[in-house]
């Protein structure tokens, strides 16, 4: 019986070889460009390369001269960096980083794409209250008793809680201690 796998590994083995294969040429090709091309080219000023042959050069040898003459023990740098060898790291790179996108993508077929990763089942609230509306009659008709009777608040020292509207009119007729009686 042939496995469907199979294949799919065979891909993800054949992309793994190419992108090596990829990757060691791009080695070879910075390696190539960095490479110095000889010691004497290198280790020698730009005045002691070659003698001048135009005037505009031998105005340059004279300009080199003058500063040797000045700083004869003094060393400098002959040249920059080439253009094209660097240019073409940051080429290469792109081209890496192009290159093992799609490599990935296909060594991977069967990888998940991007989901959303929107919650789709709400979690449950918390049931602090199984029947709330049982819970709240028993709550009004606990507040209204306790507001509507008498009982003791505290028997030792002989407080006792009276009905609310009996209250108000008890504070009505005899005011509020300390509080400034209205003017008739």
């Amino acid at each position: 019986m042939a496995d469907p796998a199979r294949p799919a590994n065979q891909r993800a083995d054949r992309a793994g070889w190419q992108l090596l294969a990829l990757g060691g040429f791009l080695i070879l090709l910075v390696w190539r460009l960095l490479a110095p091309r000889g010691a004497a080219a290198t280790a020698q000023p730009i005045s002691a390369r070659a003698p001048a042959a135009t005037s505009e050069d031998s105005a340059h040898a004279v300009h080199v001269r003058e500063h040797q003459e000045e700083a004869p023990k003094t060393a400098f740098e002959p040249t920059d960096w080439a253009l094209a060898p660097v240019a073409l790291i940051y080429f290469g790179i792109l081209v890496l980083l192009v290159v093992s996108s799609f490599v990935i993508i296909a060594a991977y077929p069967t990888s998940l794409p991007d989901v959303s990763r929107r919650l789709r089942i709400a979690p449950p609230g918390p049931q602090l209250q199984t029947d709330p509306q049982a819970d709240l009659r028993r709550f009004r008709a606990e507040e209204e008793r306790r507001l509507n009777t008498y009982y003791w608040f505290d028997k030792r020292n002989g407080l006792v809680h009276i009905p609310i509207e009996e209250a108000m009119k008890k504070l009505a007729t005899t005011g509020v201690p300390g509080f400034p009686k209205q003017q008739q």
